[in-house]
């Protein structure tokens, strides 16, 4: 759980010095990696139709 990791310790860092531009790339960030997660899903999804015809 590398990812959960630095995302818990980037998250206090922006609670520690709340800046604007942090915020902003911490929204960036978890977008990014939602993205990437439903690409992955989708990947999965399409290997298991493929599999079963």
């Amino acid at each position: 759980m590398m990812v959960a990791d630095e995302l818990i310790f980037f998250f206090l860092f922006i609670l520690f010095n709340f800046n604007f531009f942090f915020f902003f790339f911490f929204f960036i960030y978890i977008f990014l990696f939602l993205f990437l997660l439903f690409l992955l899903m989708l990947f999965f999804f399409f290997l298991f139709i493929l599999f079963n015809f």
